[in-house]
């Protein structure tokens, strides 16, 4: 009995260091296997400080505040600006008469835009609010018929109000008109950003335009600066200077819109969206420098425009 008991303790006593080896080979292995967690984490934990670290730099160099034009809108942290510029959008109508021989009254024809409302004046584009002829569609095209223009009115329109516009410089060459807004209580939303200089516009500048494209409404787009000389219409050879040239924002009812470009995140208005290449997105402006070149010729006045007033102020006015 007593040998018996004696090969069973010496069998539990092999056991039991059995199990003691087993489970010290264990710790063994998990010391290691917890050594090599622990340096996964410590090189994962460097790999994510170096990727901060890029990061950092990263946008450190896009933030760079240089007082250029900047080629993102990463700096831009008031948005509401862009609104302001949208209510400050107006619907023009322009209604035409024309005497013609081939008809017993005159002949009415009418075109739609939109301007943009710099206190009591409306910018926008001559061509669309001016008609040179009377024209009509027909099945070999659209033709010119011999006709005279009687009279020409253009219209603010807000709502159910026309507010009767007086005309104060109409330039063809240039294909601008500025008109001057009769007293009323509208309510009207007033430009609120500033005037760029479009001479510093570069390759790559980053855009905004605010326009009504196939006279779906006004809403916004992004663009860059894709040349800094302009077409001349769809004469690809031709460049001018007054012009720079859009990419990837600008469709076929744009004409007058207002093109923004934001120095150190602060949106200014760079130029005015003439014309564009078919249904391309790529398309034209008017510089903003052309514009207030013409104005002063005409007015003696500068353009200027101030981030939250919009006055006409004579350019020999210090103050």
């Amino acid at each position: 009995m007593r040998r018996g008991f004696s090969v069973s303790k010496a069998i539990a006593s092999i056991l039991l260091a059995t199990l003691l080896l087993v489970t010290l080979q264990n710790c063994v292995a998990w010391r290691d296997d917890l050594s090599s967690v622990e340096n996964k984490a410590s090189k994962i934990e460097e790999n994510l400080e170096q990727l901060h670290r890029e990061m950092e730099q990263r946008f450190a160099l896009l933030e760079n505040r240089d007082g250029r034009y900047d080629y993102n809108n990463v700096l831009l942290a008031n948005r509401r600006v862009l609104d302001r510029v949208i209510d400050s959008i107006v619907r023009i109508h322009t209604e035409t008469l024309f005497e013609a021989s081939h008809a017993s009254e005159p002949v009415p024809r009418d075109s739609r835009g939109v301007g943009i409302v710099f206190g009591s004046y409306v910018l926008t584009l001559n061509h669309v609010v001016t008609q040179k002829s009377l024209e009509a569609d027909t099945p070999f095209g659209r033709i010119t018929l011999p006709s005279t223009k009687l009279e020409e009115k253009t219209y603010l329109v807000s709502s159910e109000s026309r507010l009767i516009l007086k005309a104060v410089l109409k330039d063809p060459q240039l294909d601008i008109a500025l008109f001057e807004i009769p007293a009323n209580n509208l309510n009207l939303g007033s430009l609120d950003c500033p005037v760029g200089n479009s001479d510093e516009l570069t390759v790559g500048t980053f855009l905004y335009i605010i326009g009504n494209p196939l006279n779906s409404g006004v809403n916004t787009r992004e663009g860059i600066v894709s040349a800094v000389l302009g077409l001349q219409g769809t004469e690809i050879s031709t460049r001018r200077s007054d012009l720079f040239v859009i990419s990837n924002g600008v469709l076929p009812g744009d004409s007058g819109a207002p093109v923004l470009a934001l120095r150190d995140g602060v949106p200014e208005l760079v130029g005015l969206v003439q014309g564009t290449v078919g249904s391309t997105r790529i398309g034209w402006a008017i510089k903003i420098n052309s514009i207030r070149e013409a104005l002063s010729q005409f007015l003696g006045e500068d353009l200027c425009v101030g981030q939250h007033a919009v006055a006409y102020q004579n350019r020999d006015d210090p103050s």
